[in-house]
Formats: structure tokens, C-alpha cells, sequence
């Protein structure tokens, strides 16, 4: 039911944005889209239906997309060529149903996607707090990760060692939770790590200096940088992400991406919604 509701709230608001993209056109982005589940079983707004991510990719192979590696985005912003329409696919916390159920999919159609981890919960049978209900977190193991590594089509980024709130934390802290997990995932894939996802899309300024530090790129959420010709290289750490939800489904997928609902977005700030 409360998907059913989300969504009709998004195609209550989906006509102010129709409009305002037509005033405010933005042909040339980069859109980082955020995923973290595809599970059919795990209903939460946060897991995708597995027909629908399926439609979804299919969709963006259809329409001609092009698919970027976050390599790819920081040389883009770097070297400011940032020209055309452009999408990264990127899944947070490093779930399993990735490598079963979205990982096919991705292989089939050729797009690359970056998985952002979290080292202190891989091969530790924790559960993220937030899978309390659940009872448990269905994680990628090691051995799963460096499967993954094989290919070239998926990058490894840092998600922090243990997922905490970059808020709340102490500068030693702060700096043992973003070098730590990149020190550990290097030695375990023996592969540089260049790019750092905010765990919840919280904001920090001095975490910020230090991933500035160690790391190519950084992503929030909504309240990141949009990556359009204008983006600074400074802003290269504190870039948006687009989160892909359940209750869009097909239509509103196409929605997101077009920015038309881009009035939820600045609800949701209002309403302090941002973090995942």
C-alpha cells in the first residue's frame, strides 16, 4: 500500500516538473543513478521489483544511452568534457541479489556499474541496522567480490569500514572509517580504490577533506553537485546521485532520469529525506 501511495504522489507532482523542464532545458549531465537492492522479496522502497530493473536497463539500452564508469566521470569532469546525456549505475552496501539478480542483466546489455562496500560487514554475518526487520543482510562474500573483479565491467568503491553516520563522528574516526575501508579492499582485490560513496548521503565537511585526499570522487544524494559542463573540479567529492526507488517502477523511471521529478526532490530536502 504505501508504494501504491508513493507513487501517486509522484504522478500528482510529475506535471510541475514536465514544465519546468521545459523552461530550464539541461541537455548535457551526467546522471549517477543509485541502487541498492534487486529483490523481489525484500519490499522496501529501496529494493527494486527484478522485472522492473530489467525494464529499466533494457530501456536504457533502447533509448541509446551511454553508460559511464565513475573512472570515466572523474577524467570527464577533470578534463571538462562533459557533452551529451550520460548515466553511471551505481549500488550501494554490496548486497548479494547484486551479483544474482542485477549483475545478469548488466552483463547481458554490456553497462557498467560501480559497487560501493562496506568491509567491516563482508564475511562477518552482521546485519545493517536497518535489515533489523529482516533479520539478516544477504551481503557478497570475498570470494564473490573478486569473481566480480574478473570483469571489467564492475568497478569497487568505498562505502566507508563500517557504515556509519560521517556526522557524528571525530576527525580520527572519520579518517579510520574512509582509509580503512579502502586500505582493506585494495589489499583484498589487490586494485585501487578511487571512489567514495557518503554512507545515508550525510554530509561532513572534514570527512570531505579527507576523501578529497584519498579518492577521486565522492557521491552524496540529492544534496550533491549535479554533474553538468558548469561542475568545478572542487565539486568533484560531493557529487548527486539519483535514487532509483520500488514504487517508480517503468514510467516514473523514465521520469527520474528525464529530471521531472525534480519538485519531489526538493520536497524531500525540505522535509530532510535525504538519507537512504
Amino acid at each position: 500500500m504505501k508504494f501504491f501511495i508513493h507513487k501517486i504522489i509522484k504522478y500528482i507532482i510529475l506535471p510541475f516538473g514536465i514544465l519546468y523542464r521545459m523552461v530550464n532545458r539541461e541537455n548535457e549531465e551526467i546522471i549517477i543513478l543509485m541502487y541498492h537492492r534487486v529483490n523481489d522479496k525484500v519490499k522496501k522502497e529501496l529494493s527494486v521489483k527484478e522485472k522492473d530493473f530489467k525494464w529499466q536497463m533494457r530501456y536504457l539500452k533502447r533509448k541509446g544511452y551511454s553508460l559511464l564508469t565513475m573512472d570515466e566521470v572523474f577524467r570527464k569532469i577533470k578534463d571538462n568534457k562533459i557533452k551529451g546525456r550520460h548515466i553511471v549505475l551505481s549500488f550501494d552496501d554490496g548486497y548479494e541479489d547484486y551479483i544474482t539478480n542485477a549483475f545478469p542483466i548488466l552483463y547481458q546489455y554490456g553497462f557498467p556499474s560501480i559497487l560501493y562496500l562496506v568491509p567491516g560487514y563482508i564475511d562477518h554475518n552482521k546485519v545493517f541496522w536497518w535489515d533489523k526487520d529482516l533479520g539478516k543482510s544477504d551481503l557478497l562474500s570475498w570470494q564473490q567480490i573478486l569473481k566480480l573483479k574478473e570483469n571489467n565491467l564492475v568497478e569497487i568503491g568505498s562505502h566507508t569500514q563500517h557504515h556509519l553516520d560521517l556526522d557524528k563522528l571525530e576527525e580520527d574516526q572519520l579518517a579510520f572509517e574512509i582509509k580503512k575501508s579502502k586500505e582493506e579492499i585494495e589489499n583484498r582485490l589487490n586494485n585501487k580504490v578511487c571512489h567514495f560513496s557518503y554512507p545515508r548521503g550525510i554530509y561532513n565537511k572534514v570527512a570531505e577533506k579527507i576523501i578529497f585526499s584519498h579518492y577521486d570522487t565522492g557521491v552524496l544524494i540529492l544534496n550533491g553537485i549535479p554533474i553538468t559542463p558548469f561542475i568545478n573540479i572542487n565539486y568533484r567529492t560531493r557529487l548527486k546521485r539519483t535514487p532509483i526507488q520500488r514504487s517508480d517502477g517503468k514510467i516514473l523511471f523514465i521520469a527520474r532520469i528525464k529530471g521531472w521529478l525534480v519538485l519531489e526532490e526538493v520536497l524531500r530536502k525540505i522535509a530532510g529525506f535525504l538519507r537512504e
